[in-house]
């Protein structure tokens, strides 16, 4: 699904999550809110996004190759994923393999994540950090991480959960959360990236408070790497008539 930065006068694409969905031969398309919580509870989401950073690392290859062009995409990291002590040497290998820098793939790590044994996540994520990776705090504001441990966290971006932005057109009460959030990363110096917009009244409560990067339909569902093409191409050529 693409990222638009949205800081400018006409937004732009700027990256990417590199998403999953599981087309089923008998059942169709299953979406992953039923089949991702059947991967951790078997504790084989490790095998799930190992497949999604690989498809994901090709794919970044493939678009620098063929437009010389350089999309950033951001991938999930699971729980078990940071506990793994492998982790980093496949990372590495993973971008070693696909001629990529570090800064062309993007960790998302859940805000949940930072609360069990935070010396271990943090340490291992420090290290990733100084690395090259960026950093993402997915579905912050959804887990229970204090301000003071936010301090300490080694975060280049906040990832806004969809659930305030539902709401910000109508509630008074979401909209000074999401101003707050807005507020919190710009004292922390990070960028934030807001999910699930979907309207031109979202788009805009954003862009006054400051947000830097959306997702969600009002630009463009998830879309098969095809398609995505299209959206790069259209970039390029914007860039070209400049």
């Amino acid at each position: 699904q693409p990222k638009f930065n949205i800081t400018g006068e006409k937004p732009f694409l700027a990256g990417a999550e590199g998403l999953i969905r599981w087309q089923h031969p008998e059942l169709g398309m299953i979406s992953p809110g039923d089949f991702v919580p059947l991967f951790e509870g078997n504790g084989l989401i490790g095998v799930v996004d190992s497949f999604v950073w690989q498809e994901a690392a090709a794919q970044i290859a493939r678009w620098k190759e063929k437009y010389n062009f350089t999309l950033p995409v951001s991938v999930n990291l699971s729980r078990s994923d940071v506990f793994d002590p492998t982790l980093i040497d496949r990372l590495v290998s993973l971008i070693e393999a696909n001629g990529l820098e570090f800064s062309d793939m993007k960790l998302e790590v859940t805000e949940s994540a930072y609360t069990d044994d935070a010396k271990t996540v943090l340490d291992t994520i420090s290290r990733l950090r100084k690395m090259g990776f960026a950093i993402e705090m997915d579905d912050f504001g959804s887990g229970y991480s204090s301000l003071n441990m936010l301090s300490d966290m080694p975060i280049d971006v906040l990832k806004m959960d969809m659930k305030f932005i539902r709401n910000i057109e109508t509630s008074e009460t979401d909209r000074r959360l999401v101003k707050l959030i807005l507020d919190i990363a710009k004292y922390l110096k990070v960028h934030v990236v807001a999910e699930g917009v979907e309207t031109e009244g979202q788009l805009a409560i954003l862009r006054e408070g400051g947000c830097d990067l959306v997702q969600g339909y009002y630009f463009s569902p998830p879309l098969p790497p095809e398609d995505f093409e299209k959206l790069i191409e259209r970039e390029l050529t914007i860039e070209r008539s400049k």
